[in-house]
């Protein structure tokens, strides 16, 4: 077993960075070893040199296509669904809210304020009601 005490690892192109927290210290470090090496080093703290480590387990992206990300909204075309939808005006705010994350666009300021208008529970007759007259 190789034990690493203490010892700068630089990062190598393709070498993963686990993440750990130190037991001890509680300071946060990474480690930089080969898939090979995985398991057979023994991860040592470089601020304590404690090896009472905890590995932390990272956000996971996982990258999809435009079609993909779009696939969820297919209860849009289920009328049955649209029915129940749109007699609750906060689901309503989530979905708008969570097609605009998933589309990348840029909706602007009017778009937000709509959005947390319905999440906070107003119904789209109140909004209405709210604009003002284009006489």
């Amino acid at each position: 077993m190789i034990i690493i005490e203490n010892l700068p690892i630089q990062p190598e192109a393709g070498v993963p960075a686990y993440e750990y927290i130190c037991d001890k210290c509680h300071q946060s470090f990474s480690l930089h070893i080969s898939y090979a090496q995985y398991g057979h080093v023994a991860a040592a703290c470089p601020h304590c040199g404690s090896e009472k480590v905890t590995r932390r387990i990272g956000k996971v992206r996982v990258s999809r296509s435009d079609d993909s990300r779009m696939q969820q909204f297919t209860d849009l075309a289920d009328e049955r669904k649209m029915e129940d939808i749109d007699k609750n005006p906060t689901e309503i705010g989530r979905m708008m809210r969570q097609m605009r994350q998933e589309s990348g666009a840029e909706m602007g300021e009017e778009f937000d304020e709509v959005v947390d208008r319905l999440e906070h529970g107003q119904t789209s007759a109140d909004l209405e009601n709210d604009l003002p007259d284009s006489e």
